[in-house]
């Protein structure tokens, strides 16, 4: 393997993980009611329906996506794009744990929220350290002086 290049797994995730989110986004900015009522298992358990607020989600969730989508053209060059997502995920994720201690979420939609929420935040922390390592081998071995022979 190239150890310049990420493994070719990374894009075709990057991929899947675009389109969630801008189909969640178009859902949420387009369609909030439906996306708060029906689209999505427990959402109304979280508290009264504010369409504005599914709404500034919902262009959020455009956002990554869309960096996402660049990351997915170069996963290198844009891996910065990856790192936002990912804190993104990450602080979804905490409001979720905080919001289940707090007792203000069920555990009946948990693998909704496993599936939508934890697992593409871990995949995207994988992705991050593949691209991050491999960067600093490649500056490593740029810095390393050549060998004579």
């Amino acid at each position: 393997m190239n150890s310049t290049l990420p493994p070719r797994w990374i894009v075709p995730i990057l991929w899947i993980l675009a389109a969630m989110d801008i189909v969640n986004g178009i859902e949420m900015f387009f369609f909030p009611a439906a996306w708060f009522f029906r689209l999505v298992p427990g959402v109304p358990e979280t508290g009264p329906f504010n369409m504005h607020l599914v709404m500034d989600g919902g262009t959020f969730f455009l956002a990554v996506g869309g960096g996402l989508a660049a990351a997915a053209l170069n996963p290198r060059r844009n891996a910065i794009a990856v790192v936002v997502a990912a804190v993104a995920g990450v602080m979804h994720s905490a409001l979720h744990l905080y919001s289940h201690a707090a007792g203000l979420l069920s555990t009946e939609h948990l693998v909704t929220e496993v599936l939508g929420i934890y697992v593409p935040t871990l995949v995207l922390i994988a992705i991050i350290a593949i691209l991050y390592s491999q960067s600093v081998d490649a500056k490593d071995s740029l810095m390393r002086p050549a060998q004579t022979r």
